[in-house]
């Protein structure tokens, strides 16, 4: 199972970028600043310099509160070196999300791969400051950081120079969760709302039409719209901590009638009993053993519903699942299982 909160970056050959100008945005820039800031050493902190420059530093590794690669040294022996980053606390990430978004056009900066620039006003240490830092390497060195943690140091700023979200992501959170924290805070995702424009258009033409538009529970019109829209399934799944796949397929062939039979059973009455006895008294069908308003034989089932229609179902994997339409006449349902 691959981990979302892990990235991988392949390395920069020699050469990658031009010695004009380090890194090319400004939050790019800061990391630079801070990490100098922080280095106790500023020869090797050149000498770092170099070696991104030279292309030493292999593919980088980025996780919660890590940065890793391979740094090769001026005679090409590598070393395994590692810098440790404080992640930010869940108080900070709230205050940090929560001004993002009450932020208009933040959102979608982030996703624009920009990072807007008054950030840091939400006073939460996005960049690292001196006691942030854990420089780790196999190499003899002594120094804080030392080239090799430097050189990998310096060659992250290209990576933040092309994606913000690797600089939160050292932070403690990965894209796609601060995205989706960014959604519960600021609303409905854009794909949402064109699912809701799509459903309120349905329904209103619905109602031109003359049909009948019922009133569903908050249960009923979360299978209706899982049923409706596919694409989200997965979403109302994870949002109700129900797993709707009997639900979608009970709805399908039954709308909320259908879901009704799946879920719940009832007593038929003396006359619906006798309606189903001779209903199902023909040569063709097999013996059904009767239990409320289920009739089961073997692997299959018809279950009746309040509507009056036989619903077939078929047992599969140790559960019972909806086989099929609902029919009017329970040997014609039985020949659908």
């Amino acid at each position: 199972m691959v981990n979302a909160d892990v990235r991988g970056f392949p390395a920069f050959p020699a050469g990658a970028r031009s010695r004009a100008r380090f890194a090319r945005s400004w939050w790019g820039n800061a990391w630079i600043t801070a990490i100098e800031d922080a280095a106790l050493d500023s020869t090797q902190m050149k000498i770092g310099r170099k070696y991104a420059y030279g292309g030493q530093v292999g593919p980088i590794t980025v996780s919660p509160g890590r940065i890793a690669a391979t740094v090769y040294g001026s005679d090409r022996t590598p070393h395994t070196t590692t810098v440790h980053i404080a992640q930010l606390t869940d108080a900070e990430w709230a205050r940090l999300l929560d001004w993002v978004a009450v932020k208009s056009g933040y959102i979608a900066a982030l996703l624009d791969k920009e990072m807007p620039h008054d950030l840091t006003a939400a006073e939460v240490p996005i960049l690292p400051q001196m006691t942030d830092l854990e420089p780790e390497c196999d190499c003899e060195g002594w120094e804080l950081p030392c080239r090799h943690a430097a050189a990998l140091s310096y060659q992250v700023a290209w990576l933040l120079d092309e994606d913000p979200f690797v600089l939160l992501l050292i932070r403690g959170r990965g894209e796609q969760h601060l995205l989706d924290e960014l959604h519960l805070r600021s609303g409905p995702p854009s794909s949402m709302l064109r699912y809701l424009v799509t459903d309120a258009a349905a329904r209103a033409q619905a109602l031109l039409d003359g049909d009948d538009i019922q009133d569903l529970t908050e249960w009923q019109d979360i299978v209706r719209w899982a049923t409706t829209y596919p694409a989200l399934a997965t979403q109302l799944a994870e949002a109700t901590g129900r797993d709707l796949t009997h639900a979608i397929r009970a709805w399908s062939y039954g709308g909320p009638a259908g879901l009704e039979v799946l879920e719940t059973t009832w007593r038929p009455g003396r006359t619906d009993l006798a309606k189903a006895a001779a209903a199902l008294s023909g040569e063709d069908i097999p013996a059904l053993e009767q239990s409320r308003n289920h009739w089961t034989a073997g692997t299959t089932q018809l279950r009746l519903g309040k509507d009056g229609r036989w619903y077939p179902y078929r047992r599969q994997d140790g559960e019972w699942l909806p086989a099929g339409p609902p029919e009017t006449d329970p040997a014609t349902a039985l020949l659908s299982i």
